[in-house]
């Protein structure tokens, strides 16, 4: 919905108290009185502040003597879901936001939204780098990390793509299911990122499977748009911090052309955009739908589906019937896509590399009647190897680790073994 300036400008000046905080580093911190504000229509309560550039918490207080139907927008995308409080309830709706065009706008919808207060407070500049680096990814389910003991074997790439660095480096996977890069921003999931990070920090940044979803308003982006939002908002705000954005194209699907005997080139309404994203802004870039998709081809097919969502009846508790799904990984898949980003790395975003585990190679498997059984497992981060480069297939394996091995196998509390 359009928030209405005239409407903002009345709450402003005559139905809003506002209530000053004093504080020694002078940021911007004002409490917005809202008890004589009256919604108007579809509109709601609206409240438009000019604020100084800089990273804020807004808190939306509400709950009365009444019972409360209230649901929250921050600069026009929606914060918090529609929700009721019984009368004589509360609730604090704190948000992390970013000032759009140097404005934090307020709308609050419902059939009585009870709204009390609204607290703007604005956060200290983060001008040293955090105690370690650390890498958010943005992105959607094709990233997300997965409840196993709900949705197993479905695993998200960012799930598991701490596994290829070392302890000197944070991970930190904010990745959501069915969210475009236009939804992924209303839902105020990019602001926490930009108000929690440091200068050096890294954002990996990955959309355009749900950005074209014409029938969902929510997701849909227009090329254009996702155009602008990308590099105005993913890239520029994170370069404002002294981040360092790098941007991704969509994860590939496994579609396979029987006419040539081939993967297809998939999400290419959206790929190529951030191709041209990526020249343009001179952006660090990892075309991950181009890598996946050669590797694919230079893959047995049967292969490269066995690491795709594709299950048979039983195998997911999640669905019981079975799956055909080609866009969303196992953990075997999820482990192989973020292996090939890892490998990407040093050429594309080469101050990371420092981070890299080294390949562990096993010298004491070769000619073994497991060696291929061996590099699979250590390959999904299943097993490790003792050190120096030994596994000790000839060791023996106690009831302990034999069932951690189990569990780490049927996707319960995945942990590493590590031979002893």
């Amino acid at each position: 919905m359009k928030l209405r300036k005239i409407l903002s400008l009345v709450l402003s000046l005559s139905l809003v108290s506002v209530i000053p905080s004093v504080h020694a580093e002078e940021l911007f911190s004002q409490t917005y009185d809202m008890t004589e504000a009256v919604p108007d229509g579809e509109n709601g309560i609206v409240l438009e502040v000019e604020v100084p550039d800089g990273d804020y918490t807004v808190n939306v207080k509400t709950g009365g003597d009444t019972e409360t139907s209230a649901n929250i927008y921050i600069n026009g995308g929606e914060r918090v879901r529609a929700y009721t409080l019984e009368a004589g309830e509360t609730q604090d709706n704190e948000q992390p936001v970013v000032p759009k065009d140097g404005k934090i706008s307020v709308q609050i919808l419902g059939d009585n939204p009870n709204v009390t207060e609204i607290d703007i407070t604005q956060l200290p500049d983060r001008t040293e780098t955090g105690e370690k680096p650390t890498i958010y990814i943005a992105g959607d389910s094709t990233a997300q990390t997965y409840k196993y003991e709900s949705v197993y074997p479905q695993t998200g790439w960012g799930q598991v793509f701490d596994r290829y660095f070392t302890d000197d480096v944070i991970i930190e996977n904010r990745s959501m299911g069915g969210r475009s890069s236009k939804s992924y921003n209303n839902d105020g999931r990019l602001d926490r990122i930009l108000t929690e990070m440091y200068p050096g920090d890294y954002v990996f940044i990955q959309f355009g499977i749900n950005d074209g979803a014409e029938n969902n308003p929510e997701r849909y982006i227009s090329v254009e748009d996702y155009k602008t939002l990308i590099t105005e908002k993913y890239i520029g705000e994170v370069e404002k911090r002294g981040g360092i954005p790098v941007l991704m194209t969509a994860s590939a699907a496994a579609w396979w052309d029987e006419e040539n005997n081939n993967f297809m080139e998939s999400r290419a309404d959206y790929a190529d955009p951030t191709r041209e994203i990526a020249e343009e802004t001179g952006v660090k870039f990892i075309d991950a739908n181009r890598i996946m998709t050669d590797t694919w081809n230079s893959m047995d097919k049967d292969d490269v589906l066995s690491g795709y969502f594709i299950c048979e009846q039983l195998e997911s508790k999640a669905y019981p019937t079975g799956t055909n799904d080609t866009t969303h990984m196992k953990e075997k898949g999820a482990l192989r896509v973020a292996g090939l980003i890892a490998d990407a790395i040093p050429e594309d975003v080469p101050e990371l590399a420092q981070y890299l585990k080294e390949d562990e190679v096993f010298t004491d498997i070769s000619g073994h009647w497991a060696e291929e059984t061996i590099n699979g497992l250590a390959e999904q981060g299943t097993v490790e190897g003792t050190g120096n480069g030994c596994f000790e297939p000839e060791g023996t394996v106690t009831r302990a680790e034999f069932l951690q091995m189990s569990m780490e196998a049927a996707g319960i509390a995945p942990v590493a073994i590590r031979r002893s």
